[in-house]
């Protein structure tokens, strides 16, 4: 089964005109969803416009690349989903480890889009659903004028299923002084019990 669901994932015909790339079987944080891979794309097609999409988890990993983005004059557009947390690994820890937290609640109350702002790029926060449209067309409108943009989305906590559910299942623990923290059952809600934000201004 993973060897035919994996070969799909390398193989997988493209359609011409299309203009997603996709993660595929690579780790998300570590090339697609990091700026470098929206770099590559306007480099490859400079007249089209480039998006990447990341949490602020994989973010605080790939910021430091938009000053290659100012340096190298190659200008994208990066959408930061502002959530305070490792939303992938956090969805594990909801489903099947009793919403034991284990460093995946970030302490970021600093704005993505101030960060981007100090380094000479454009930087649009959005605290309501109908600011993203305005800011998505700004994000393109700059790219036309050689600007690189960060549009930070600042969302409450809820998290999606997760990408490996097959790979995963309620872990048993074999010694008995770790049986106390095994699971009979997943999360009934699939959520985190930590919704919302203290602070005001989140949607």
């Amino acid at each position: 089964y993973q060897r035919r669901v994996h070969g799909k994932q390398w193989y997988q015909r493209r359609v011409h005109g299309k203009q997603w790339y996709q993660r595929r079987v690579h780790g998300k944080q570590w090339y697609q969803r990091r700026v470098h891979g929206a770099v590559g794309a306007k480099i490859a097609a400079p007249d089209r416009p480039a998006f990447a999409y990341v949490g602020d988890g994989a973010w605080g990993m790939s910021l430091n690349e938009l000053l290659t983005c100012i340096r190298e004059k190659i200008p994208v557009t990066v959408v930061v989903f502002h959530n305070k947390q490792w939303g992938a690994e956090k969805k594990n820890q909801v489903l099947w480890f009793g919403d034991r937290y284990v460093g995946t609640n970030l302490e970021n109350n600093f704005s993505y889009a101030e960060i981007a702002r100090a380094m000479s790029a454009e930087g649009i926060t959005c605290t309501s659903l109908d600011q993203v449209g305005d800011a998505i067309r700004q994000g393109v409108t700059n790219q036309e004028e050689g600007k690189t943009t960060v549009i930070e989305l600042m969302l409450t906590r809820e998290l999606g299923d997760p990408f490996r559910r097959d790979a995963m299942k309620l872990p048993q623990r074999m010694l008995k002084k770790y049986q106390g923290t095994n699971e009979e059952s997943e999360s009934p809600t699939g959520q985190p019990v930590d919704l919302g934000y203290e602070k005001t201004g989140y949607v």
